[in-house]
């Protein structure tokens, strides 16, 4: 599913070229829910952005299901983002402006399917995350932690390859925060892939396996 070989990445500042991810080696198999542990600064957002497409790497080869990510141009990696991959954000990031249905079949629609056609096809997913009592409230009207379910339904509403879920807990309660974990555990027993970033190891132990990341380096984590 998800195969890095030797991946390095860095910024210039000023002349100067400043590694963050160094000679990285990562592999997800079809089905894995996978921790990425690190501290601030560890380089974990950046390994993110490279595993969600949004940036790429300086060296190194990168296959997602199959397809060569580290020769594509952009405008092939925004097809891989918007098919491939389901982003799940610490803040959400649902427009405030639209229903909950609207926020949900919002990349089925930037594809070109008709709304009709994309509700039908979300709503198996919207039962399952239990808001489908919710279809015509706006964000600001849920709790934190059906904002995040809303988030989750987005994620998979194309069936991605992955979901992609950055500090998932971060912005909510202790109690939303357990339930959310609890769902990404029933989502991987139904067969979706998750990769999970986070800086807590008490999250991260909610996944099958973890990695950890530091100084831009990437090792199993194997005390559980």
């Amino acid at each position: 599913m998800i195969d890095i070989k030797n991946l390095n990445k860095g910024y210039m500042l000023g002349e100067e070229y400043l590694p963050i991810l160094k000679n990285i080696n990562f592999h997800v198999d079809e089905g894995e829910f996978v921790a990425i542990l690190g501290p601030s600064g560890s380089g974990k957002t950046t390994f993110m952005n490279v595993i969600g497409c949004m940036d790429i790497s300086d060296s190194g080869e990168y296959y997602l299901d199959g397809l060569s990510i580290h020769e594509m141009p952009e405008e092939q990696l925004t097809e891989i983002r918007n098919k491939e991959i389901g982003f799940i954000f610490q803040n959400y990031q649902l427009i405030s402006t639209y229903t909950v249905l609207q926020n949900i079949i919002m990349p089925l629609l930037m594809r070109g399917m008709d709304h009709r056609s994309a509700e039908e096809q979300c709503m198996e997913t919207i039962k399952l995350l239990g808001i489908d009592h919710r279809l015509d409230h706006k964000p600001s009207e849920l709790s934190g932690g059906q904002k995040q379910r809303v988030s989750i339904a987005r994620a998979m509403a194309g069936n991605p390859a992955i979901l992609l879920a950055d500090e998932p807990t971060g912005a909510l309660d202790t109690n939303s925060g357990k339930e959310v974990l609890k769902l990404f555990q029933e989502l991987n027993a139904m067969g979706h892939t998750i990769v999970m970033i986070t800086h807590d190891l008490k999250v991260a132990q909610s996944a099958k396996r973890i990695c950890k990341i530091v100084d831009g380096r990437l090792s199993e984590y194997s005390v559980r």
